[in-house]
């Protein structure tokens, strides 16, 4: 992420704008602490440096490498979870996959934005803005679809595609790949409050002929005061590619034919599900095309792991679920893993065959769960 150039450069030029001396910053998924040491050589008198991992450990080390330990307080902790002691007058943070809508990536600086920014403070990244094309992707499509096609002649596996062809995937295209002039999808304003979905209907008219695979997504950012980047297609690679949105089949267009998207992204629980609807309009001779598509249909659920999700599901807890529930009982501040793996040992010997498996168990629970 630091060799990103692009990306870098934007976000240090943002910081030296945004950070004024005295002010008190917080960086929301710090990583190593890159930006928040950056912000303590702008000026800033205390900067909280957040993140879930345990890069915070390593981070102390940069901080203390650069001389800027005594203004720096490190946590690890889900920033929706944090609690301070003031409010913070910069907030920064790079928390995207290769779009925003990640996780809960958007929810979190929301949540930030109104527990613990002070008033008239300032946000970077200000703003992103989601693109939207048609694109030509005939290397990458041929990738994704001919193992299935064409791996072995005796076996028919051309039923498998739907679901491959529901799925979003990361890549990078170029500009000349575009076969429509891009349009704006949704504008993600956390400085006033962004909601974690979108859906938005976009009407496309056909700038270049030739045979089209999918729509492609990016995002480009705002960080501060007119200082961002592109992560859409062009020469310069950044880490976050597009995405791509693929079609049942690839389709042949014409310059003038017209193509109606219905784009939608949710988050479910922990993921994300996009909707995507293609409506290609017939052109002289060509037919239309019609495509209706989700990552739920992607994603090969069946009757029985759906059942389980229901609302009224009465859930019964397996024996797996049992030896956690006995492990993480057992935390009782007094009693050493090993001992407690060595009874969950004896307990359930199905799970844990050996005493050191249940060790390796109790470990990811204490470290999840432990204070």
């Amino acid at each position: 992420m630091i060799a990103d150039r692009a990306r870098f450069e934007a976000y240090s030029k943002a910081i030296v704008k945004a950070v004024r001396p005295g002010d008190v910053l917080l960086e929301i998924g710090c990583g190593p602490g890159v930006f928040a040491l950056l912000a303590c050589q702008a000026g800033a008198r205390k900067v909280y440096a957040v993140d879930s991992e345990e890069i915070v450990d390593f981070a102390r080390e940069l901080a203390a490498a650069n001389g800027f330990a005594e203004r720096m307080e490190f946590i690890q902790r889900d920033s929706r979870k944090l609690h301070l002691s003031e409010r913070v007058d910069v907030i920064v943070s790079d928390i995207r996959g290769a779009l925003p809508f990640f996780g809960h990536a958007v929810a979190s600086i929301e949540d930030a934005r109104q527990r613990l920014l002070a008033p008239g403070g300032r946000l970077i990244p200000q703003r992103d803005t989601l693109k939207v094309a048609v694109i030509e992707a005939a290397d990458f499509y041929s990738k994704l679809v001919s193992p299935w096609l064409t791996s072995t002649r005796a076996l028919d596996l051309k039923s498998s595609l739907p679901l491959l062809l529901n799925g979003p995937y990361t890549t990078h295209f170029s500009r000349q790949q575009l076969m429509v002039v891009p349009q704006t999808w949704v504008v993600l304003d956390y400085s006033r409050g962004a909601k974690a979905c979108a859906s938005a209907d976009l009407n496309f008219t056909v700038t270049q002929a030739g045979k089209a695979h999918g729509i492609c997504v990016w995002f480009d950012t705002e960080l501060f005061d007119g200082v961002g980047f592109s992560s859409g297609p062009g020469p310069r690679k950044t880490i976050y590619d597009q995405v791509f949105l693929p079609w049942l089949e690839a389709v042949e267009i014409q310059q003038g034919q017209q193509i109606f998207v219905s784009l939608q992204a949710h988050l479910v629980g922990e993921e994300y599900v996009w909707r995507w609807e293609t409506k290609i309009c017939g052109h002289a001779k060509i037919a239309g095309r019609h495509f209706q598509q989700s990552t739920f249909q992607g994603a090969n659920f069946t009757p029985h792991s759906l059942r389980r999700r229901a609302a009224d599901f009465v859930p019964l807890l397996s024996e797996e679920g049992q030896a956690d529930r006995w492990l993480l009982q057992a935390m009782d501040g007094k009693t050493p893993l090993q001992q407690m793996a060595q009874s969950a040992a004896q307990r359930f010997p199905a799970i844990f065959p050996r005493w050191e498996d249940a060790l390796r168990r109790a470990a990811d629970l204490a470290s999840q769960f432990s204070r």
